[in-house]
């Protein structure tokens, strides 16, 4: 008589179904990258009561001395960089079966904009309610405020996969130039913006630098640094800590790689020392990757990374708006919060980062299968005589592409408008976003449009060849 053999535990039934290829360490990366900002957010975000005023503040104002930990913790660079790796892999495996441009997007962009939708509706119909059971008008404007800043991300994420393909074209015929165009189109920026006084030049940026981080994903996805040595590797991470301590004493540009209130910010615009920070961190990523690589082969560790991936973008979706919550629970209850960099604040931040840790992992788990599609048809074997990295061009009508790029631009605009508009109808109402006026409603018209649009396009059939 034989004993039942025991059901396999989700660790092992996520690496057996795990590809031998796969590269587990950029999965970690993008997963971590998030996860990192997360944190953060909830590390800095303070809150003041004076004579029942509620006023937000940044932990790194208060201690100044956090702000050199920048250089590191903000990791927006290396999710850019995980990007660039997804999409170059994404759209050759599409071109390898015979799909274009539309399917390509509408692949990219329903995982991003279905869980977004749902976050910024909610809140859509969320606040107006706040506002008729009584709560203060002017406090639930600042809220909705706060809660659009994080889309700043989803709308330049957009964007930049938009471009992807056309990117990998231009970094296909020679990959050097782009990263040199995009790098001194960067440091012009900062020149008009610094040293002229043109402000919203800065703006190009949002283009310049992310689109550089994602051409260093295309040059990682190609193995083009496998045969770098760990000493070229240290030479990078050292060269650009130099590179950052001359521009943030010599040069204009502020410490903090984070927007702080009343500073000149690297971010909001993004400025050159977020171009030379992905530089660093992908180095010194890369020192690590054998390690990180090696780890990741344990099926508990696969998984947790696996697992967090899987609702990664719920996660930082809805992290503020655990953040909110908690901290108008404690007010409400009359707690006050204790002053950044006091010996009550450090005390207190294991218990407060697992407080809400805990209440989003539960949130996130219950919304994350919005984030989960379909399962994406294995690509098809490369045709004869076709490199393997390389696709075919495959002809084809080429409205659905116009339809598609516009479809994206839209998304990208509307998640863009949120930044300035907040998420509170008409609180915001005469906002801008550079010089078109942009306000809730409209935002969300124009991403639910986007999305339409990118799905039409793609549901269009491409001749057999």
């Amino acid at each position: 008589m034989t004993r039942a053999t025991s059901r396999p535990t989700f660790a092992e039934r996520v690496a057996a179904a795990t590809a031998a290829d796969r590269d587990r360490f950029i999965d970690a990366v993008r997963a971590g990258s998030l996860l990192v900002v997360v944190l953060g957010h909830w590390l800095m975000a303070t809150v003041t009561v004076d004579a029942g005023r509620v006023e937000g503040g940044n932990a790194l104002t208060a201690v100044p001395a956090l702000q050199p930990a920048t250089w590191v913790l903000q990791v927006m660079p290396l999710f850019f960089i995980a990007g660039g790796f997804s999409n170059l892999t994404v759209w050759h495996g599409l071109r390898r079966r015979g799909a274009g441009y539309p399917t390509y997007l509408q692949g990219r962009l329903v995982r991003l904009l279905r869980p977004t939708l749902v976050f910024v509706l909610f809140w859509q119909l969320a606040l107006p309610v706040a506002a008729a059971l009584g709560l203060p008008q002017d406090r639930l404007d600042l809220i909705g405020l706060l809660l659009g800043q994080p889309l700043w991300f989803l709308g330049v994420y957009v964007a930049t996969t938009a471009l992807a393909p056309a990117m990998l074209r231009w970094h296909e015929r020679s990959a050097a130039p782009p990263l040199l165009v995009l790098a001194v189109g960067a440091v012009v920026v900062d020149w008009f913006r610094f040293w002229r006084g043109m402000e919203n030049v800065g703006y190009l940026n949002l283009a310049l630098v992310w689109l550089f981080a994602q051409q260093l994903g295309f040059w990682y996805a190609e193995g083009r640094f496998a045969s770098w040595r760990r000493a070229a590797l240290w030479a990078v991470v050292g060269g650009c800590i130099v590179a950052l301590t001359l521009l943030t004493t010599l040069g204009p540009y502020p410490v903090s790689m984070v927007g702080l209130p009343g500073e000149t910010s690297n971010m909001t615009p993004p400025t050159v020392c977020l171009l030379v920070l992905a530089v660093g961190q992908l180095a010194a990523a890369l020192l690590l990757r054998r390690r990180l690589t090696s780890a990741l082969q344990r099926p508990r560790a696969w998984a947790a990374v696996v697992r967090f991936g899987a609702m990664a973008m719920t996660v930082y979706l809805w992290h503020l708006s655990v953040l909110v919550l908690a901290y108008f629970a404690l007010i409400s209850a009359g707690v006050t919060p204790p002053a950044a960099g006091t010996g009550l604040w450090w005390a207190t931040r294991p218990f407060w980062l697992l407080g809400l840790a805990a209440v989003t992992t539960a949130l996130a788990t219950a919304l994350a299968p919005l984030e989960r599609g379909r399962a994406p048809r294995r690509p098809a074997p490369v045709p004869v005589g076709v490199a393997p990295g390389r696709a075919p061009g495959i002809p084809g009508p080429a409205w659905p592409t116009v339809v598609a790029g516009l479809g994206g631009s839209l998304a990208s605009f509307g998640l863009l408008g949120y930044v300035a508009s907040g998420l509170a109808p008409a609180a915001f109402a005469s906002s801008t976003l550079l010089f078109v006026p942009v306000d809730p409603v409209t935002n969300t018209v124009c991403v639910v449009l986007g999305l339409a649009l990118t799905t039409l396009a793609s549901r269009q059939r491409r001749p057999v060849t």
